[in-house]
């Protein structure tokens, strides 16, 4: 134990003073008459012997009453292991406040960011002497003060403009940059951190900060929170009158059962369907919506659930993309090749224009263009220029698809050509005489081609083919139909980031009566909608991330605008060169709409980041083992932070103990020297 102020210690010789008055009582003696000491005789051996010996007591308690309260004001501390070291120099003080997503949990009308604003103070109260003293914000990084505090000064700290954020902190990341940085040629140097800690830091914190104090301000355990952690439409092809199966994921991360649960689900601003249920804490609950989206276009949902302690995760928006127009370009090396697919895709396309077809005869395929085209259907091309390799090739880099019906002329294309398409490799014409046919079997029954596909006998739907063929596919190719020699029919054939669906027999009654079939029409009908669904512009990012646009050509040269979740209007400038919109101001939670020249373009959400969820919370024991016991100090919400500062810093302060003993003995001297009345009454009585 050591002591503050050891000059105050000279008080304990008012230790002494009780025995200096009660040897002073003694020389006064008071004669008293009694008519007779016959009854005092009787007391002698007894009370009186008991009465000295409780004077003694109420001596000795006093003198340490006395005592206890000298030691109390001279600062007794147990001295710790403490790197401190005295000087009066100015000591270096970081305070790094995570103001993240996570933060925004709310406890009795105080988010817990709100509750760092009177740590603050109670930190910077905190200081002795001169301090230089650095305030950063996590999300987004930021300075908020840096400049010198001295002891007693008044810091303004409505000026501190720190704001709930919804992004992600990386906060031991942050943390590090920051120490590396500042100048730290201070003999004391300490590190306030206040978070709710999701995740702990790398254990090369011990080694590269081993002259830093940390003091890491943590936040209470979560009550009451359900939130959604994801949302996903399972249909790879959406249409317009096909049901569409929206998966959602619901969990309780608080620690209190919930009843009567309301999960909401919204398209376009109309309730398309509700679900009410309950939650254990811990609970994962998962729930299929089906719904019809009743039209083409980027339809804008959301997911809402009843508000808790965490209010970010209780709603959450979504985009679906179904093509309003299909940009189809045909090419065939005769007139003839194009009746079937153009018969076909003029009864996909009906009356409402689903489909614009371009059709093209093109015995050999140089000048080619493909701006604004969707699918290419080639119908057994027969010659490629270098040049028309190379558009094609950029065509299917932007994100273009092409079916390809083999015919006559493949076994005679340019191994240009096919090694740039990877396409298989030709091995020989099978032909069929009289009656003979090959049927055709489904490989991959999974394909979002055939899901929801309803044939009572889906065999009978099968084409028979005559004459194919026969290829020798690369590892890469994915056999979705074959033939019943398991020769392959159809196969997937990855290319540039897209896929070209390879035919071995192409679109003709001699080849197969593929086109007599009911099932052509919707098979083709599907491929092209999973084809053309480009979910790029609409897919989800998390908080903070990029988004980029893709454009079409025609229209980059509008007014682009994309309008927040707040209601707040940005314009943005388009990347010509990549043909793109690249928006970088995604801090905000929900859906954020882009429109063209006024006009509605696209539509695209935002969601939390995974590391942001309130429930996640570092173990204390794995900070220690990081940090270590010297170096580390933990502080709970509602712990007295100046106290635990300096006791940290200089020892733990023992002057409320002494206080305590202080009253005790007080307490103890009071009950033992108070009036005895019944004894009185006996003295009284004899």
């Amino acid at each position: 134990m050591s002591f503050l102020y050891p000059t105050a210690l000279w008080g304990l010789i008012a230790v002494s003073l009780p025995i200096i008055i009660h040897l002073f009582s003694l020389r006064k003696n008071k004669k008293v008459d009694f008519s007779s000491i016959r009854h005092i005789q009787a007391l002698k051996n007894e009370s009186i012997r008991k009465l000295k010996l409780l004077h003694w007591i109420i001596i000795f308690l006093r003198m340490g009453i006395i005592a206890a309260l000298v030691i109390m004001f001279s600062g007794p501390i147990v001295v710790n292991q403490s790197s401190w070291i005295p000087s009066e120099e100015e000591s270096l003080a970081i305070i790094i406040v995570d103001n993240s997503a996570s933060m925004s949990v709310t406890k009795n009308g105080s988010s817990f960011l709100d509750q760092t604003s009177s740590e603050i103070s109670e930190i910077i109260s905190s200081f002795d002497g001169v301090v230089n003293l650095n305030v950063f914000q996590t999300t987004p990084p930021k300075s908020i003060f840096s400049g010198l505090i001295d002891k007693g000064m008044q810091v303004n700290l409505e000026n501190w403009d720190i704001k709930q954020s919804m992004g992600e902190d990386r906060l031991w990341t942050f943390t590090d940059s920051i120490l590396k940085t500042v100048n730290s040629n201070y003999p004391n140097k300490e590190c306030f951190i206040l978070s709710d800690f999701p995740v702990e830091p790398l254990s090369s914190f011990k080694t590269d900060f081993a002259n830093w104090r940390f003091y890491l301000l943590g936040r209470e355990s979560l009550g009451n929170n359900i939130g959604i952690k994801s949302i996903q439409a399972l249909n790879q092809i959406k249409l317009p009158n096909d049901l569409i199966d929206l998966a959602t994921r619901i969990e309780n991360s608080g620690s209190v059962e919930r009843t009567g649960v309301p999960i909401e689900l919204f398209l376009d601003g109309d309730r398309a369907g509700q679900i009410v249920t309950k939650f254990q804490p811990g609970e994962n609950k998962d729930f299929l919506f089906q719904v019809y989206p009743g039209k083409s276009g980027v339809i804008q949902g959301k997911v809402e659930i009843s508000k808790d302690d965490f209010i970010p995760d209780n709603s959450q928006t979504f985009e679906i993309n179904i093509p309003e127009q299909i940009s189809c370009k045909v090419i065939a090396s005769s007139q003839e090749k194009l009746l079937i697919i153009k018969t076909i895709l003029e009864s996909i396309s009906g009356s409402d224009g689903l489909i614009d077809i371009d059709l093209k005869i093109k015995p050999e395929i140089d000048n080619i263009f493909l701006d604004d085209t969707d699918v290419l259907i080639l119908q057994d091309p027969n010659i490629f220029s270098i040049s028309s390799i190379e558009k094609i090739k950029k065509f299917v880099q932007s994100g273009g698809s092409i079916f390809w019906f083999s015919g006559e002329h493949y076994e005679s294309l340019n191994e240009v050509a096919r090694e740039t398409f990877n396409l298989p490799k030709f091995k020989d014409l099978v032909k069929l005489s009289g009656e003979s046919f090959f049927t055709v079997k489904i490989n991959d029954r999974e394909n979002p081609v055939f899901q929801e596909l309803n044939f009572r006998d889906i065999k009978s739907a099968f084409p028979q083919i005559f004459i194919y063929n026969n290829v020798i596919p690369d590892k890469s190719h994915k056999s979705i139909l074959s033939l019943n020699n398991n020769n392959p029919f159809l196969l997937e054939i990855p290319f540039s980031g897209s896929n070209i669906y390879f035919f071995s027999s192409f679109l003709d009654l001699r080849w197969n009566d593929f086109g007599m079939k009911g099932l052509l029409i919707p098979m083709i009908y599907r491929l092209l909608m999973f084809t053309v669904i480009d979910e790029h512009n609409s897919s989800m990012i998390y908080i903070d991330e990029p988004k980029t646009i893709r454009l079409k050509k025609n229209i980059i040269n509008n007014k682009w605008m994309i309008k927040l979740p707040s209601g707040a209007e940005i314009l943005v400038v388009p990347d010509y060169d990549t043909e793109q919109l690249i928006f970088s101001q995604t801090h905000e939670l929900g859906s954020y709409q882009v429109f063209a020249d006024d006009e509605f373009y696209t539509a695209f959400s935002t969601k939390l980041s995974p590391f942001e969820y309130p429930n996640l919370r570092v173990n204390k024991s794995k900070l220690i083992d990081i940090f270590g016991t010297d170096r580390f100090k933990w502080i709970d919400t509602g712990t007295d932070i100046i106290s635990t500062i300096k006791a940290k810093r200089h020892g733990r302060s023992l002057w409320r103990t002494f206080l305590i003993i202080a009253i005790g003995l007080l307490f103890i001297e009071s009950f033992l020297s108070r009036p005895r009345l019944n004894a009185l009454k006996n003295i009284t009585n004899v």
